[in-house]
């Protein structure tokens, strides 16, 4: 993978990686020019909406940013200017990067891109699709997971935490599995590198209350508490750290 950052004029700047991406441009992080071009294979609604492309034999996911909570029902997708390296989209793309390169199971970043206008801007983020996988919510409301899975549940949260990676929002539908079973973790929005070791029992402890939160609100979750001795085994069968 190589990244190359591209600052084109009147507040354009893109950061891509040149071997999925030959020239990035405004068009394509526009969910109207994907479809238009009938590249669109479907869409998540969440605090925004994702939508999903093939393109050229690739498959994307194209997620805009927005903002969550109070502040979002004002601002919605901006996003104060304190520098191109510092935006929500370029320091998502290079942690993802990063993670990549160090052999952990995140989505692949393609291209992303920030748009600045004064001391505002709004951002875009292109990576690849995680193949044949669903996340651990959906997957639970169907049927249950068995030792081996949560095992290595905790062991992909140990190795994001042994590149000393902090997940901002390490809940149950930010993790995926495949069709081979294996674990990837997703959405690294606000995530960032951090120092020490008393930040990973809580990060954890955010997984347990998301486990406990959907338990309770789905009809059907098969999930145990007995389970989560599991995840804490797989973590610490890796963990530099253990819990």
């Amino acid at each position: 993978m190589a990244t190359i950052r591209r600052d084109i004029g009147a507040g354009h700047h893109f950061i891509f990686d040149d071997s999925l991406v030959s020239q990035p441009n405004e068009d394509m992080f526009t969910p109207h020019f994907w479809h238009l071009e009938n590249k669109v294979t479907g869409q998540a609604k969440g605090r925004g909406t994702t939508i999903f492309i093939e393109h050229e034999h690739q498959h994307w996911v194209l997620r805009h940013y927005i903002r969550g909570g109070l502040v979002g029902k004002l601002l919605s997708d901006q996003y104060v200017f304190l520098g191109v390296e510092r935006s929500r989209p370029f320091e998502e793309f290079r942690l993802l990067a990063h993670m990549r390169d160090k052999g952990l199971r995140v989505p692949a970043p393609v291209a992303a891109r920030i748009h600045r206008r004064g001391v505002i801007y709004r951002g875009d983020l292109i990576t690849q699709t995680i193949p044949n996988s669903h996340d651990l919510h959906r997957m639970l409301c169907e049927k249950p997971l068995n030792e081996s899975d949560w095992q290595n549940v905790g062991k992909a949260l140990a190795e994001m935490h042994n590149c000393q990676v902090y997940h901002h929002d390490a809940n149950i539908r930010n993790i995926m599995m495949d069709d081979k079973r294996d674990i990837w973790l997703i959405d690294f929005d606000r995530c960032h590198f951090r120092s020490g070791d008393k930040w990973k029992k809580e990060n954890l402890a955010r997984l347990l209350r998301s486990l406990h939160k959907e338990k309770a609100k789905n009809p059907v979750f098969h999930w145990q508490i007995e389970q989560w001795q599991s995840c804490i085994d797989g973590y610490n069968a890796v963990s530099n750290t253990a819990v």
